[in-house]
C-alpha cells in the first residue's frame, strides 16, 4: 500500500478514535454512545474502502468476496461490541473512583475472552474466504486486517490510562 494511503487511513482512524475512545476525565458515557456508534460506522466504511483498494479483486471474485466480508464484518462487530463495552465500563469505573481488585480482575478476564473471540472468529472465516479467493489473497486480506487493527490499538493504547 502506498505511503499516502496509509497516511490518509491513519488520519481518518485517529480522528475517528478521538470520538470512539471515551473521555476518561469527564462526562457520562451515555452522552457519548451515539458518537461512538457514528465513529464505528465511519471507521467501518473507511476500512471497507481500504480493503477494496488493496485486495485487487477480479470481477469473478468481487461479489463472492464481499458477501463473505459482510458476514465476517457482522461477526466482528458483535465481538467488538464487547470491546466498546469494556472500554466504556473502564472509563465509568475510573470516573466513579477507580477499580477494586475484583473489578480489575473481571475486566482482565473479559478482555482475554474478547481477544479469544476475535481469534476464533478470524479462524472460522479463513476457509470461507479460501472458498472464494486464492490463499495468497486471503493472507493479504488478513494482513490488511492486522495493519488496520494495529493502528486502532496504537491509538487506543495512547488514550486509555493504566490501572492505578
Amino acid at each position: 500500500m502506498r505511503l499516502m494511503n496509509w497516511m490518509l487511513l491513519t488520519g481518518v482512524l485517529i480522528f475517528g478514535l478521538a470520538v470512539y475512545t471515551p473521555s476518561f476525565a469527564q462526562g457520562s458515557m451515555e452522552t457519548n454512545k451515539e458518537e461512538i456508534e457514528l465513529t464505528r460506522a465511519t471507521i467501518k466504511l473507511q476500512k471497507k474502502q481500504i480493503v477494496a483498494k488493496n485486495m485487487q479483486l477480479n470481477s469473478f471474485e468481487k461479489d463472492k468476496f464481499w458477501a463473505v466480508y459482510r458476514e465476517y464484518q457482522d461477526k466482528m462487530d458483535t465481538v467488538n461490541d464487547r470491546r466498546v463495552k469494556l472500554i466504556t465500563g473502564y472509563a465509568d469505573a475510573l470516573k466513579s473512583g477507580g477499580l477494586s481488585d475484583e473489578k480489575a480482575l473481571d475486566m482482565l478476564n473479559e478482555y482475554l475472552s474478547y481477544e479469544r473471540m476475535r481469534l476464533i472468529t478470524k479462524q472460522s472465516f479463513v476457509k470461507r474466504f479460501q472458498a472464494v479467493l486464492s490463499s495468497r489473497k486471503v493472507t493479504r486480506f488478513f494482513q490488511l486486517e492486522n495493519k488496520l487493527e494495529a493502528i486502532i490499538n496504537f491509538e487506543l493504547a495512547q488514550k486509555i490510562p493504566l490501572v492505578q
